[in-house]
C-alpha cells in the first residue's frame, strides 16, 4: 500500500512538472509582434505567423485555416506566388498603425483562456491609453501548449474568432 502511494506522488508530481505553461505560446506570439513595432522598424520583419511558428506555437486546426486563407488573401498575390498574408492589418496588434509597444501583459486566467494587454496606441495624437487586449484560447496537442484561437476585445467584449475569420475566408 505504502509503494502504490508513493508511486502514485511521483507520478502526480511528474504530471504536474511536465504540463504545458499555457503562457509560453502567447508570449512569443506576442513578443514577435511587439519587435516587428520597435521605433525605426518598417512591419514585418519577424514572420509572426511563419511556418515554423503555426507547427510549434498554434493548433493544427488554427494552421489549416491559416494556410487555406492565406491562398485567398485580402489584396493581390504577386506575380508567380501562391499565397499571402491573410489579413489586412496585423492581428497582433489589431490594426495597420499602432506604436511601439509598452506594458506587455500575458496572464493566464485558467481553463485554457490567456490574456494579453498591452499599450500600443499612446503615442498617436491624443494619447489613447486604453489597451489592445486579446483572449488566445489555449489547448494541449502532442503535450505541448498551442494557440487554438485568438479573441480581440473590443468595447469591453470579445470579439469575432480569428479561426472562425480564417475558415470562412479559406473556405473551410
Amino acid at each position: 500500500m505504502k509503494t502504490t502511494a508513493i508511486a502514485l506522488l511521483v507520478t502526480l508530481s511528474a504530471g504536474s512538472a511536465t504540463a504545458a505553461d499555457v503562457t509560453t505560446p502567447v508570449r512569443e506570439v506576442v513578443e514577435a509582434t511587439a519587435r516587428n513595432w520597435v521605433e525605426g522598424s518598417t512591419g514585418q520583419e519577424e514572420e509572426v505567423f511563419s511556418q515554423d511558428r503555426l507547427s510549434r506555437l498554434f493548433s493544427k486546426e488554427f494552421a489549416l485555416a491559416f494556410e487555406a486563407a492565406a491562398k485567398n488573401p485580402p489584396y493581390d498575390i504577386p506575380e508567380g506566388e501562391t499565397t499571402g498574408f491573410p489579413f489586412d492589418h496585423d492581428p497582433i496588434a489589431q490594426g495597420q498603425d499602432g506604436c511601439p509597444f509598452k506594458d506587455i501583459r500575458i496572464e493566464d486566467d485558467g481553463d485554457g483562456e490567456v490574456t494579453a494587454l498591452f499599450d500600443n496606441r499612446s503615442c498617436f495624437d491624443g494619447g489613447d491609453t486604453q489597451d489592445t487586449v486579446l483572449i488566445f484560447h489555449v489547448v494541449e496537442e502532442g503535450g505541448r501548449a498551442v494557440i487554438d484561437d485568438i479573441y480581440p476585445v473590443e468595447n469591453g467584449q470579445s470579439g469575432s474568432s480569428i479561426k472562425q475569420d480564417l475558415q470562412r475566408q479559406g473556405g473551410l
